[in-house]
């Protein structure tokens, strides 16, 4: 019988994931060549596995083309953008303040500022949780003008879409921050935008596998989806990676409670795949839940959040932590364990201390498997191999 390799096998599934399927957006069929190859995985290990499917478009952009007073802008299409061809006057926005009193018909909304420094959440998202009431209503104030199109400013050094609402029909993009001079300069300048992308139905998924009967269960969670047009190496390729191997050790282990590991299909895309959990699934028998999401990145530290969790077991974990590596306590929010800690379960999520790699790495066509350290991926999983232990006393 053939030794198992841990870092073969993480090393494996990174391959699988962010080289040979590649970018993965909830929708997409390579999604669900992902979904395939997970929930394989899971079977192998000995897991039930169950599907939860979401509709979700299968949307791309093919082309783009921006022109104001005559200058062409570099852009790139706002995620779920429908098509157009369209012309009108340039008018600077950016506050529900500037739109209170303004006509936007027929014209080319350029949206700028504090508010577009992150991204809108669509208007699909969940807020049982997480909302931002400010870009909340900006939106719905946009949307109310009726403008023929929309650019949004990005602040990040490689420009990323700063809408991704699959409702919103108003064609848009963004551009970079490095514009906004030039595009000020040109307000009330007549624009041009053209946008060619296709979008068809299509569904998302939820990959669910289970093992044990115990009348609780310990959850453990990663999402496999992909920004659009970034390969995901770290951002999550590495979380599922972890996700794996911790579903082919824990069959070594016997605890009291079940174990279910969750793949969520929809993260990056804001697609409703936890929300859809929870409501399918009510976590009142949870013990915990664990999310791992952005690990193994090299030369940064790894970070652990608590959210609920008793003192003492923080401490415990923190001691624990020690044979596994460098790990940091801090901040981590928005992920898939958002909709646990509010329902007053114990949650833990493991992340890289990478924050500012947003718009470098992250959610870039940089986010590849050489920039991982497979050895972090295979202690993260060692260490959270030792949380559930600990959850299940």
């Amino acid at each position: 019988m053939a030794i198992f390799n841990q870092d073969d096998y993480i090393e494996r599934c990174l391959k699988k994931l962010s080289v040979e399927i590649g970018q993965r957006p909830a929708g997409s069929r390579a999604n669900r060549v992902a979904a395939d190859f997970i929930a394989g995985e899971m079977k192998i290990f000995g897991y039930e596995v169950t599907t939860q499917e979401y509709p979700c478009p299968d949307w791309r952009a093919l082309s783009v083309g921006l022109t104001v007073a005559g200058k062409k802008v570099p852009a790139i299409v706002n995620t779920h953008s429908p098509s157009c061809d369209t012309e009108g006057v340039l008018v600077p926005v950016s506050s529900a303040e500037d739109l209170r009193d303004i006509d936007l018909t027929g014209k080319i909304a350029l949206v700028h500022g504090d508010i577009t420094r992150g991204g809108f959440m669509p208007k699909n998202f969940d807020r049982r949780y997480y909302f931002d009431e400010i870009k909340d209503r900006f939106i719905e104030l946009l949307v109310r003008r009726r403008p023929v199109a929309i650019i949004t400013v990005s602040h990040y050094d490689i420009p990323l879409p700063v809408l991704q609402d699959s409702e919103l029909d108003i064609p848009s993009v963004s551009v970079h921050r490095d514009e906004v001079p030039l595009l000020l300069g040109n307000s009330g300048s007549g624009a041009r935008l053209k946008i060619v992308a296709e979008s068809r139905e299509s569904t998302g998924s939820n990959l669910i596998g289970r093992r044990g009967n115990g009348e609780k269960k310990i959850l453990l969670c990663a999402h496999y989806d992909s920004f659009p047009g970034t390969p995901g190496a770290m951002d999550n390729a590495a979380g599922i990676a972890a996700l794996l191997l911790l579903a082919r050790n824990l069959r070594e282990v016997d605890t009291k409670a079940a174990i279910e590991l969750v793949a969520y299909g929809g993260e990056d895309s804001w697609f409703p795949g936890d929300a859809l959990y929870i409501q399918e699934y009510p976590p009142d028998d949870l013990i915990a839940a664990i999310n791992i999401d952005g690990i193994g990145f090299k030369d940064v530290n790894r970070m652990a959040a608590f959210f609920g969790c008793p003192d003492e077991l923080v401490s415990r974990i923190t001691e624990t932590a020690k044979r596994f590596g460098d790990f940091i306590e801090g901040p981590f929010y928005e992920s898939d364990h958002g909709f646990f800690w509010p329902l007053g379960i114990p949650t833990l999520a493991f992340t890289s201390m990478c924050m500012e790699l947003l718009g470098k790495v992250t959610h870039t066509v940089n986010d590849t498997m050489d920039l991982l350290d497979i050895s972090k991926i295979g202690q993260t999983a060692g260490l959270v191999l030792e949380i559930v232990k600990m959850f299940d006393e």
